[in-house]
This record gives C-alpha cells, sequence and structure tokens, in this order.
C-alpha cells in the first residue's frame, strides 16, 4: 500500500504539533502515535505501507527551508519516502524555492495547509510556483476544507481560482475535502487532474463526524481517490482507516486502485 497523507516533521515540531493537538483549549484529539524518523517509518512497515509520503508545512518566515532540508536528508536514509516539501510565500521569491525543491532536490510535490500557514491556495504570490508544477508534472497536496474545526468554507472557490489559471496542475485534495464534499467533486468534474486523498474519512470518530462522502463518491472517483491516513496525528488505530475504506463494499479492482495503482499512476513510480 501507498499512503499519500503521512506527516514527516522532525521530532521537536512534532512535539509542538502534539501538544497543539491535545491542548484544551485548541480541543482537537489525543495522537496516538507520537513517532518520528525511524520509528515512524518502521511502524509503517509493520502496517505494510511500502511507500508514504512527507506533508510538512510552515507557519513563518525560514521554517519552510528547514523543513524541506530535513524530507531532503532523510529520503537519502529511507528508500521507503516519496520525498514532499512546502513552500512558505512569505520567505519571498517563490519561484526560486520551487525550482530548488523540484529541480535540485527532486520532490514530487509539496504540502500547503491554509489553516496553518494563513496564506490561501490563491495567494498570488503562489502562482509561479503552481506555473514551474505544472511544467514539470508535479503534486500538490492541499487541505483547503473545512474539516474537521475550520470555520472558512470557500476552499473550493479558492481552488477553482488557482484551476482556472493551471487547468493541467496536479492536485489531491486533502480529506476527500470534508466537509464540503460537493463543491470539490464539482472541480473534479470540470478538472482532469484533482484528486483526493482519504484521510480521515469514514472512520467513525466522534472527532470527526459526518466525515464520509458515501459509497457512490468512492466508486464514481474511482480512479482519483488515493488513499491517506494523516498518520501520526490521528487519534486512533492506522488499521481503522484501511477498514473505513474496505468496509465500502468497493470491490478488490477498486480498492487495489485506492490503496496503490492511483498513487501509482499519478506519482509515476
Amino acid at each position: 500500500m501507498i499512503d499519500i497523507h503521512v506527516h514527516f516533521f522532525p521530532q521537536k515540531i512534532f512535539q509542538a504539533i502534539w501538544e497543539y493537538f491535545e491542548t484544551k483549549s485548541h480541543g482537537l484529539w489525543h495522537i496516538n502515535y507520537k513517532l518520528f524518523g525511524q520509528e515512524l517509518v518502521q511502524a509503517l512497515d509493520q502496517i505494510g505501507i511500502s511507500r508514504f509520503t512527507t506533508l510538512v508545512y510552515a507557519h513563518k518566515q525560514g521554517l519552510a527551508d528547514y523543513l524541506n532540508d530535513y524530507v531532503l536528508e532523510s529520503s537519502k536514509t529511507f528508500p521507503q519516502i516519496i520525498p514532499f516539501g512546502t513552500i512558505y510565500a512569505g520567505d519571498g521569491d517563490c519561484a526560486k524555492k520551487a525550482k530548488k525543491i523540484f529541480e535540485d532536490y527532486q520532490f514530487y510535490g509539496i504540502k500547503l495547509h491554509p489553516f496553518v500557514s494563513k496564506e490561501q491556495v490563491d495567494d498570488n504570490r503562489l502562482f509561479p510556483v503552481y506555473d514551474i508544477m505544472q511544467s514539470l508534472n508535479k503534486v500538490l497536496v492541499c487541505h483547503p476544507g473545512s474539516g474537521p474545526v475550520f470555520t472558512q468554507k470557500d476552499g473550493a472557490q479558492r481552488l477553482r481560482n488557482v484551476l482556472n489559471a493551471f487547468p493541467n496542475l496536479k492536485i489531491v485534495v486533502a480529506h476527500c475535502g470534508a466537509f464540503e464534499y460537493g463543491d470539490y467533486t464539482s472541480l473534479a468534474d470540470e478538472f482532469e487532474f484533482v484528486y483526493f486523498d482519504t484521510a480521515m474519512n469514514c472512520v467513525h470518530t466522534p472527532i470527526f463526524e459526518n466525515n464520509c462522502p458515501g459509497s457512490l463518491f468512492f466508486k464514481k472517483y474511482a480512479d482519483r481517490i488515493l488513499f491517506g491516513s494523516d498518520f501520526p496525528n490521528i487519534p486512533y488505530d492506522y488499521q481503522d482507516q484501511i477498514e473505513a475504506i474496505k468496509s465500502r463494499g468497493l470491490g478488490t479492482e477498486i480498492e487495489n486502485k485506492i490503496f496503490e495503482q492511483n498513487a501509482k499512476r499519478l506519482l509515476g513510480l
């Protein structure tokens, strides 16, 4: 199996993220797997994950470069890694940053998380990045939907602004676009390279309620859905995410696409 939605931060940043999640004032959830580095890789190996992404994101100047360098060095140690970096528009000269990530580091894509970075996906400063990504067939994984606790619900329109300018940009919408499922399927119907990842979808948990787009969604977009887990930042057993997909009764052919084949095709593995 290939997991398109794994986070891979250095230990200190992971610990800060976990503390944020578990602080009562933020009210997110308890982290079930507090793992980083080699322990994280070994845990995924034991589950049966053969390849996985390194989704990182930045919330302040200078952090993106540090994270990208960490991913680069880690990818030299762990062949299971599908290296993804990030870009923070506030650092400036985004085109130069993109060329470094994709031409020098040979990363497969980047992750953008507007609710953390406070930089929207249709920020004009990021458009030179999308231009480079489109020309090089790189992949953008982004979290524009409101799930699980965000109040802003205009992510699909912002993503449409990007796609209108770059219609061949490959985009994976995290969490299947929860909770604005219909807004993102409309984008997929219009644009050929809009994909979805399954992270935290259809898992029965009070933390992320009403989080399943339904079996019809999985059948209709069977060629556009990639398995993702949000590991290690999840409040339940990893196997719960696998079983949540299998419980849809999709059949072996569609399951194989979701768990591995679609990711291989999208990423050129």
